[in-house]
């Protein structure tokens, strides 16, 4: 997660829901593929389309993290895509309904979508609130046959006052879904000191095709851990889970030593890669590092290979990792964040329009255009914005989604683009 004056804002709003309401009238789904908002800053415009745009009274932020995946076991279109995010449509006083995360579905990579299911608690009158993820089972798991679509999200009740790992399961691409058990179970969603939250959760397999659930922890801050990284394994498919395993923690007592926000990615040559921030770190500054199994990732209490480029410019917050067969011999990882930053800190240019590509984790990183643009956090001022940009490789293309500003409404929409990969050398050649 953010750091605690970023989440203490979220948590007021959260809760401060109701008193968010506006009158300005409905926002349609159909919004232009351009908006285009003056600023103090100057004008940018968002492109690309969008996934969904909440109506004008729903609470702030209106829609956050997203999350898609690429459905390979579904022949039904080429190829398939499933997604999901934050919706705080459901949060309204007058909606029966608890929290829950909407699937939207894609049968022509991304071009165009259609809500499919709605993700809900079976199990907890809480709802699911924070931080979905999907995952398609490549392999046969547990119970589960392969293409069998895992999702996991974090429940947490009206009141915040816990939160809840959950896994739930789709045998049929995303129509349905059922329950399948509790990772993990935490306590009261704010960021106070003292409080012990779980967030963020991640699904892989590992080496041996055990399904991994990999999470952001707060329970530990009696051993000197303000938050740390961790994940448990499941022998059967995610019906039980094992211990928990710290991957990145430090206890030094060092400000700044926050990792949080996992993504994994298993590259075809076995190796796994896991991206993360480090908060109150360079304004939480995007790390990664390497694993040969999925589940062990060396000395937690390294602080790993940070991602930046040979002048010092990094990506911050909301990292998201993918990898694709172009672009260099062996391959190319990209890497999205919230925002692109100088040394010193500030906005660098292409923030909200950029990402970060190297051949392994350890080479040099370079620039290249995002497919999306869109005014970041710096330039809005809204703390919502580009919280997670997922990308997703189609062939010769790359898919990227995330939360961009509505200013007239002050609220988050999802929106996507996609942008065609090509070889790359320099920064200057456009993918």
């Amino acid at each position: 997660m953010f750091d605690d004056g970023q989440r203490s804002l979220r948590h007021r709003v959260t809760t401060a829901r109701r008193g968010f309401l506006r009158g300005v009238g409905a926002v349609t789904a159909g919004l232009a593929s351009s908006v285009i908002a003056d600023r103090a800053q100057g004008k940018r415009s968002t492109t690309g389309r969008s996934l969904y745009t909440p109506p004008a009274t729903t609470p702030k932020p209106g829609a956050m993290y997203p999350r898609v995946t690429r459905l390979s076991r579904d022949s039904s279109g080429s190829p398939v895509l499933l997604a999901t995010f934050e919706h705080y449509r459901s949060t309204m006083a007058e909606h029966a309904e608890k929290p829950y995360f909407p699937v939207y579905r894609s049968k022509n990579g991304g071009r165009t979508w259609r809500k499919v299911s709605e993700i809900h608690d079976t199990e907890t009158n809480w709802g699911l609130r924070y931080q979905p993820t999907l995952f398609e089972l490549p392999r046969a798991t547990g119970p589960w046959e392969a293409g069998t679509v895992l999702a996991a999200g974090n429940l947490v009740p009206d009141d915040l006052s816990g939160t809840q790992i959950v896994l739930y399961a789709s045998e049929d691409h995303g129509r349905t879904w059922k329950y399948v058990s509790t990772v993990a179970t935490g306590g009261r969603a704010v960021p106070t000191d003292g409080a012990d939250p779980v967030w963020e959760p991640e699904l892989e397999l590992d080496a041996d095709g055990n399904l991994v659930c990999y999470f952001s922890d707060e329970r530990h801050k009696d051993q000197g851990y303000d938050q740390l990284l961790t994940h448990k394994r499941s022998l059967d498919g995610g019906l039980t889970w094992e211990s928990q395993t710290f991957d990145v923690a430090m206890a030094d007592g060092v400000p700044g030593r926050r990792p949080g926000m996992p993504v994994v990615q298993r590259l075809p040559t076995g190796t796994y890669v896991m991206t993360y921030e480090i908060v109150r770190h360079r304004h939480g500054a995007v790390y990664i590092r390497t694993s040969p199994d999925g589940l062990d990732w060396g000395d937690p209490t390294a602080m790993g290979t940070p991602v930046t480029t040979p002048d010092g410019r990094y990506l911050a917050n909301g990292p998201y990792v993918t990898w694709t067969p172009r672009g260099s011999d062996g391959g190319t990882l990209l890497v999205s964040g919230k925002t692109l930053r100088n040394p010193d800190g500030t906005q660098a240019p292409g923030s909200g329009s950029t990402m970060l590509a190297a051949s392994s984790p350890t080479d040099d990183w370079a620039t290249v255009q995002s497919p999306l643009r869109y005014d970041d956090e710096i330039e809005t001022g809204d703390l919502y914005v580009g919280w997670t940009s997922p990308l997703v490789v189609l062939n010769n293309h790359v898919l990227e989604m995330t939360s961009t500003y509505l200013p007239e409404q002050d609220l988050c929409e999802i929106r996507y683009a996609k942008r065609p990969l090509t070889q790359h050398g320099s920064e200057q050649t456009p993918w």
